[in-house]
């Protein structure tokens, strides 16, 4: 018997694990999705108050900086083709990385990137879902 619920112990705590790679995986496609859309409302709700958003080229911003380039133009996101991420969960903080194709306008001019990159992402009980800490990427 003692085995049994040993059994379906290690069964709900992968489920669980599971379940927020899931919503993990949403949050990240929410992010690029808005990133393109220009969706503020979207950005606010994923995007951590303390966001160090990192670019390739050494460029870091905060939350209202990203969201004030998206609003103005300055940064336009035309697409974001990301592989399948590789999440890491331990506890309430989660490391994705993925390779990505991005299509942007940066005052103006267009530049097309292939990315490295890492997003640090954490576990917000009060909001029930994840926030953007960090994220840096580096060219390939």
């Amino acid at each position: 018997m003692r085995n049994i619920y040993i059994i379906l112990l290690f069964f709900i705590y992968h489920t669980a694990a599971a379940q927020d790679s899931v919503v993990l995986v949403k949050a990240v496609g929410g992010l690029n999705s808005a990133l393109q859309q220009k969706d503020t409302a979207v950005l606010k709700k994923l995007l951590h108050k303390k966001l160090s958003y990192g670019h390739s080229n050494g460029w870091i911003e905060s939350r209202q900086d990203v969201m004030t380039d998206l609003h103005n133009g300055k940064l336009v996101y035309n697409s974001i083709s990301q592989s399948a991420p590789n999440i890491v969960i331990e506890g309430k903080t989660a490391a994705v990385r993925a390779e990505a194709d991005i299509d942007v306008a940066l005052d103006g001019k267009q530049v097309k990137l292939k990315l490295h990159i890492l997003q640090v992402w954490v576990w917000k009980d009060k909001d029930k879902e994840w926030k953007l800490l960090s994220r840096q990427s580096t060219k390939i």
